[in-house]
């Protein structure tokens, strides 16, 4: 649903600013497609339904496409897309986004691991790499085994999930990942004012 209160102050300067004394919408949502060829370019976001602040619901279809400003100066970083919407660990269901059905597919999983309180600013060695001294790349694959150690650096938490081998085989590699939260403000459909990257822009986002 479409919000006008608190993600404006993230985003917007003033309305001035916007060249209009008409208030917009801003809409956030977890992206699942984008296409740096078009011009501008093109972002699709499953858009969050809740109003809980820090705690998202990406739930509505279809994905919504939008297109970004022509001004570069309104950007924030380009997002990452990928297809994984919502990890239930308590239900043992993974929500991805089928990009050919334009659905979600609920797939049911065991829990092989799973460490709480797991939190890469405190560089906890599940997830910071001392060698390097970076965090650790997330999700990890493992084919022989058809599951995926996926980390969620908002709930401070390192999963291990296993699932049959049909439902392993329907997405590959970075697809397992969940796409970059991202805000826009616009005041036509589909045609953003103002984009912004928020999981590039606060690390805990994802």
């Amino acid at each position: 649903m479409a919000r006008k209160i608190l993600p404006l102050l993230l985003m917007i300067v003033g309305l001035s600013l916007a060249g209009c004394g008409e208030y917009g919408k801003v809409e956030q949502g977890r992206t699942v497609a984008f296409d740096s060829t078009t011009t501008p370019p093109t972002v699709w976001i499953i858009q969050d339904s809740g109003i809980e602040e820090g705690n998202p619901h990406y739930d509505v279809l279809p994905a919504h496409p939008f297109v970004l400003p022509s001004d570069p100066a309104e950007i924030g970083a380009l997002p990452f897309a990928a297809l994984r919407v919502k990890l239930d660990v308590e239900g043992k269901v993974i929500t991805m986004y089928n990009a050919s059905t334009k659905q979600f597919d609920k797939l049911p999983f065991d829990v092989v691991k799973d460490d709480k309180d797991v939190s890469v600013r405190r560089r906890h060695p599940l997830v910071w790499d001392t060698t390097t001294r970076r965090a650790k790349k997330f999700p990890v694959i493992d084919e022989a085994e058809n599951s995926i150690t996926i980390y969620s650096r908002r709930q401070a938490r390192l999963t291990t999930i296993k699932l049959s081998a049909e439902d392993f085989g329907k997405y590959k590699g970075d697809e397992w990942d969940a796409g970059d939260e991202v805000r826009v403000y616009y005041k036509e459909p589909s045609k953003a004012l103002r984009f912004m990257n928020v999981t590039k822009t606060d690390i805990t986002a994802r």
